[in-house]
């Protein structure tokens, strides 16, 4: 089988378990409990409710499946370069920077759930929330970074190779990418949607487009 088509295989399913590692950061897992992506990272009764192993699994769930995703856009480079260059090596250096301030901005989100955990009832709130605040800043700029890395600028460059012909597929297919899923998936969040995270579910759509694209590449 095709190469691009295998990873596009793996990347799909890494996408889906990037975007349900989000779910334990917003939503204790309690059914009678909604989800809410606004509370990402701030604090919350259910933080010392819930058994420590729920965010372990969040952690877990990203650690195994963002390389899937990188992957991913590593093989749509590659497809893009027999045709434009340029695009593909911005795809690459964009990957790049992806890859290294993904994990660690999810990491130090998780951090900060455990880091309270062991100090809540144990200091004064004050000093507790100190203690978050103090965690906090250092994943700012990664996870700016991140976003743009991960949301935008990936979207731009593979819209860019679809519109182009860099990338064999369909024209339809430059709704497949990180930015249509924040549009789509961040109202349904709001009304307490368990579906997972936005960029886990856009690199699930980027490795569809590999999947097709790698199909238009076999001989």
């Amino acid at each position: 089988m095709n190469i691009y088509i295998i990873i596009g295989v793996i990347g799909m399913i890494s996408g889906i378990l990037c975007a349900r590692a989000d779910i334990p950061l917003v939503w204790s897992g309690r059914r009678g409990d909604k989800a809410d992506p606004r509370s990402l990272g701030k604090i919350s009764p259910w933080w010392t409710e819930v058994n420590e192993s729920w965010f372990d699994r969040s952690f877990w769930l990203s650690c195994i499946g963002q390389p899937g995703t990188y992957l991913t856009m590593w093989f749509l480079a590659e497809l893009i370069g027999q045709n434009n260059e340029g695009l593909a090596l911005a795809l690459k250096i964009n990957t790049f920077i992806g890859a290294y301030t993904g994990l660690y901005y999810h990491g130090a989100i998780v951090t900060k759930y455990i880091v309270y955990r062991r100090l809540a009832g144990k200091i004064s709130d004050d000093d507790a929330q100190a203690a978050i605040d103090a965690v906090g800043k250092y994943p700012k700029i990664p996870s700016l970074i991140s976003a743009v890395s991960l949301i935008a600028a990936s979207t731009v460059i593979v819209t860019a190779a679809i519109l182009t012909g860099a990338l064999n597929v369909p024209a339809a297919m430059i709704l497949l990418n990180p930015v249509t899923a924040v549009l789509v998936l961040v109202p349904l969040q709001r009304l307490g949607s368990k579906i997972g995270g936005s960029i886990g579910i856009g690199c699930t759509l980027f490795a569809v487009v590999l999947t097709v694209a790698g199909a238009a590449a076999l001989p």
